[in-house]
Order: structure tokens, then sequence, then C-alpha cells
């Protein structure tokens, strides 16, 4: 008489037991690992979005006016003017004309040129109307000589005979809204936002005196979807020599 060959109910329900403890293991470890990779891109997404607003605001404000910037810590906005062109000045800056000289183009009549700018407030203050640009009488043929008529001659003059002819003033805001904090640019009428998910957003201005670079130090932190936070500290130079 052959005995039947088989598996006992014992030896099933072990099998099915060990089955089971290795797909438990092994989808925790699926798991660790999809959540491993959710946090990686997650952090990357945060420290790709921090890299380009600090370059971002880094180039803006290596191209402001001297002793422009100015930060609010109420509204918590950076307020700057950015340079349109710039050139020095041959003779004295109380001429009306002023002889000129520009290597980036041709000022424009209705723009605003200011000397020796000492804050935000003195661009405003000592900044004169452009009336009428021509040619430099002395140096018709040159292309980057003018005699610069403004609607009312400087009261101000420069060491190195510099001025300066501004954009319109640029804010940077932190702003809150139903889809979260984010960093808003506006200039002239016109807002972009400049970075989502920004929780805390600060920036220290040094001016030791007028005759080196300013500092701007930036600090701002990042929220991810995961609710972790990501902190950066950025330092930008300035011009700071009007």
């Amino acid at each position: 008489m052959k005995r039947a060959k088989g598996f006992t109910l014992v030896e099933l329900i072990l099998v099915i037991t060990i089955l089971g403890i290795i797909s438990v293991s092994v989808a925790q470890v699926i798991a660790l690992s999809v959540q491993i990779y959710a946090t990686g891109a997650e952090r990357a997404r945060l420290v790709s979005e921090a890299r380009f607003i600090v370059l971002r605001l880094e180039k803006e404000l290596r191209n402001i006016i001297p002793n422009s910037v100015v930060f609010d810590a109420t509204s918590e906005c950076l307020t700057f003017y950015p340079i349109k062109q710039s050139g020095t000045y041959v003779d004295d800056a109380l001429d009306n004309p002023m002889h000129s000289v520009l290597f980036d183009g041709t000022p424009q009549v209705g723009d605003t040129l200011v000397v020796f700018p000492t804050s935000p407030q003195s661009v405003v203050d000592n900044g004169q109307l452009i009336d009428n640009v021509v040619a430099a009488a002395d140096a018709p043929l040159s292309a980057y000589q003018f005699d610069i008529t403004l609607a009312a001659a400087n009261t101000q003059t420069s060491p190195g005979k510099r001025f300066y002819i501004p954009e319109p003033p640029v804010s940077i805001c932190k702003t809150v809204t139903t889809q979260g904090a984010r960093l808003v640019r506006s200039q002239g009428g016109v807002s972009s936002v400049l970075g989502v998910n920004v929780t805390q957003w600060d920036a220290q201005i040094l001016t030791t005196g007028l005759r080196q670079n300013g500092l701007v130090a930036l600090s701002l932190t990042f929220e991810g979807n995961d609710n972790e936070q990501l902190a950066v500290v950025h330092e930008v130079h300035f011009p700071n020599v009007p």
C-alpha cells in the first residue's frame, strides 16, 4: 500500500505565514524607498527654488543706484532703484546743459537724472527731469558725449563726477494668500511672483560708508509640501559709492 504524498495543514499554515512576513517586509522596504525618493525630490525642488530666487535677487541688487535700497520690516518689502543708465559729467554738475559721457546708450527725454544719491529718498529729491538731449557741442561727432538739458540745474556734485538714470523703483514683498506665502516683485504697476512657499523673508542692509560697497544679508525660509523647512542666508554686495 502506497502512502499519499502532499502537504499537511500545519505545513501550509507555516508557508502562508512565512510568505506573509516576507510580503510585509518587502512592502515596507518599497514604501520606505518611495518615501525617501519623495523627500529627496521635495528637498531638491526647494533648493532649486531657493537658488533661483537668490541668484535673481543678487543679479538685481548688483545693478542698483548706490544707497537706494531699503527694507521695511513692517511690510516685509525690499525696495530699490535699478540703474537704467549711468555716466560721468565733464565739467560741473551744476551746469545746465550738462556735458556728459555715456557708454551704454543715449539718455531719453523724460527720464530722471540724479547726482550723488545718498539714500532712497535722495534719488527722488535730487533727481532732475531730462528736457533735452543733443550731441555735445565740443564733440559733435562722438557717439558717447551729450549735452543734457535738465528741467532744473543739479544742486549736488559727485567726487567721482558720476550720475545715474534710474528705472522705476522695484519692490519685492512677501504676501500671504489662500495658496500660501510668496514673494512678489512689483515695478511700474506690473507684478509677478518671484517665489512661493516663502514663510520667512528678511534683509539686513549694511552701509558702513560711502567709499566702499554695501552689503545686503538676505534671509529666507521655504516650506515644502511635506512641511519640511529650508533656511537660506545669502550676502550680496551692492554699489555704495555715489
